[in-house]
């Protein structure tokens, strides 16, 4: 058979034949460029991140005995979350670390890891999950004077959602820490990661 010939693949882009993998080679795309680095696991956990900047712990964010928070977004739907130690919820399993209605489990909290210097939080730093068909995003905001965290809803596009966690967790060093508070990248922007990918197409 004919290979198809340029003009052809284009077509069939504007067709949204191949959308899919377009898609998927421009979030690729885009996270090389953000220039994201994931943190190591620092002794062994996942929710603690040694940056150049300065330790980042949010154990102290984290519940034992279910989901630490609860969001609801514009429409009604109601969120559970919980950094560090996985959650059981409704028809969400053992091991959940975001839960939608009860129902989904968005992540899961052997996927949970952070990212710094990524210029898709205001911050720089994130902290992700996921599941074979979710992801979310967490922004940690710092404030000093926080020593009550709040998280709100962000937005959500396609398989991705994104909160807003704001805490003195989340400066380096913690609430009793005298390191300075994440500053913003160089041309960082509050998108979240797919956005930049669809954008583009």
């Amino acid at each position: 058979n004919e290979q198809p010939g340029h003009e052809q693949m284009w077509e069939d882009l504007i067709r949204m034949k191949w959308w899919p993998l377009l898609l998927t080679c421009l979030v690729g795309l885009s996270r090389h460029v953000r220039g994201e680095t994931l943190c190591p696991k620092e002794g062994g956990s996942s929710c603690k991140c040694q940056t150049p900047s300065g330790l980042i712990d949010l154990t102290p964010l984290s519940s034992a005995t279910g989901a630490r928070f609860s969001i609801q977004d514009p429409s009604g739907v109601t969120y559970t979350y919980n950094p560090c130690n996985g959650f059981k919820e409704g028809g969400c399993p053992d091991g959940t670390a975001v839960c939608q209605a009860s129902k989904t489990a968005l992540g899961t909290i052997v996927t949970e890891v952070i990212h710094y210097d990524d210029a898709s939080s205001i911050s720089g730093l994130v902290v992700a999950y996921s599941t074979a068909t979710s992801r979310v995003q967490v922004n940690l905001k710092c404030d000093k004077t926080a020593t009550t965290p709040t998280i709100s809803y962000n937005g959500k596009l396609i398989t991705l959602t994104v909160f807003d966690l704001t805490s003195c967790q989340c400066c380096y060093g913690g609430c009793g820490g005298t390191a300075t508070a994440p500053t913003p990248s160089a041309g960082s922007s509050a998108v979240a990661p797919d956005i930049i990918g669809i954008v583009l197409i």
